[in-house]
């Protein structure tokens, strides 16, 4: 018997109701009655019981009546229901049981049989509980190694692909005599686009290892708009060359912009991959920075095409979500980027959020201003 168990009794005899609280609370559980149906719903809400012990006839509603009541309740509707009765038809327990009673026991009652029923259905009540716990527990886990699995795939993915592109075109490098030198040119920006790749990736992998270790660089630099923030955006979009994207740019302000460069410069070039990546062929991907004095800037990005669902908006953050899953891989990636991004912003007190535009997705990156202590000029 748990001593801790809250058993609610509802019953329209006054003399009942009291001398059955008394003996139950004799027995060490907490006790809450009610005078009436009305009442018990009430007191049911109030202390969610773990038992609930009804008279049937009541005024209305009545036990048969306030039990169906609970039900469509989700608060209470998985509370164990005892009726208590005089009434000895078969016709009464059946409707009991349909009305979703886990037991019946009928006036004039002997106490040791009440308890008897009382500890079983408790019983029942905490080994479905334990089952549920351990098929949750169970379901976790299952989740967690098919995300295991998702992850470990497209990390290959992520990594054979470039591997390839390094390889090959110096494979052909090497043993090949090239006539047009530009031929042999462009075989190794293939290559260096590659190395360019997994040089991000592994700055992915170190910078979600110091999110997880709480060690984040902190320490403000000074950017410059061109080296630090344009140069690698535009190096992101050479990837997405055959779609034809317009990238138009906008640059308000005259303040100096102050922020952990490496991290920096990483979470806006997962943003702006995000734009490039989501966009349509021929599409127009806009990049505006309006800079404060203090040190901080206002950075948005708005592409057209995919337009995120509004209960997706805080998902998308999520580390390893991805907006299209599946064998197809329609979009490549680890599913990191924003995740990253956000996180960099947010350690410097900053925010990264998405929004819906008219034809398609506006993401706004807020770094705040500084302190001076904070900056370093190196």
């Amino acid at each position: 018997m748990d001593r801790n168990s809250t058993i609610l009794i509802i019953d329209d005899e006054p003399a009942l109701l009291l001398g059955l609280a008394a003996k139950i609370k004799r027995r060490g559980y907490h006790v809450v009655t009610a005078s009436d149906g009305r009442d018990g719903m009430q007191k049911a809400k109030e202390v969610l019981p773990d038992l609930i012990l009804s008279d049937v006839m009541m005024p209305p509603p009545n036990g048969f009546e306030l039990r169906r009541l609970m039900g469509q309740d989700p608060l209470l509707a998985s509370i164990p229901f005892i009726f208590l009765t005089a009434r000895t038809g078969v016709e009464d327990r059946v409707m009991g049981i349909r009305d979703g009673a886990d037991d019946y026991i009928t006036k004039p009652f002997v106490s040791e049989e009440l308890f008897a029923r009382i500890e079983a259905v408790l019983r029942r009540v905490k080994v479905s509980q334990a089952r549920g716990h351990e098929e949750g527990r169970e379901s976790v886990q299952q989740e967690m190694e098919n995300l295991k699995r998702e992850v470990l795939q497209n990390f290959h993915h992520e990594l054979r692909t470039p591997l390839s592109n390094i390889i090959m075109p110096l494979e052909l490098v090497i043993n090949n005599k090239f006539e047009n030198p530009e031929e042999q040119i462009q075989f190794i920006r293939v290559a260096l686009s590659s190395v360019e790749r997994l040089e991000s990736l592994a700055t992915d992998f170190i910078l979600l290892s110091n999110i997880d270790n709480g060690d984040l660089n902190r320490i403000r630099q000074r950017i410059d708009v061109n080296t630090h923030i344009l140069y690698p955006i535009r190096k992101r979009l050479e990837r997405y060359k055959t779609k034809e994207l317009e990238f138009v740019c906008e640059i308000k302000g005259q303040g100096e912009i102050t922020a952990p460069r490496r991290e920096f410069t990483h979470a806006l070039a997962h943003l702006a991959d995000n734009a490039f990546k989501f966009s349509p062929e021929r599409g127009t991907v806009s990049f505006s920075l309006e800079s404060d004095p203090g040190g901080g800037a206002i950075i948005v990005l708005e592409n057209e095409g995919l337009r995120i669902p509004q209960d997706l908006h805080e998902r998308v953050f999520e580390r390893y979500y991805q907006v299209s899953q599946g064998d197809n891989r329609e979009y490549d990636g680890l599913g990191v980027g924003l995740f990253i991004a956000r996180a960099v912003f947010s350690s410097l007190g900053g925010s990264v959020a998405i929004s819906d535009t008219a034809n398609g997705c506006r993401v706004q990156a807020v770094l705040p201003n500084v302190r001076p202590e904070d900056i370093s000029y190196a």
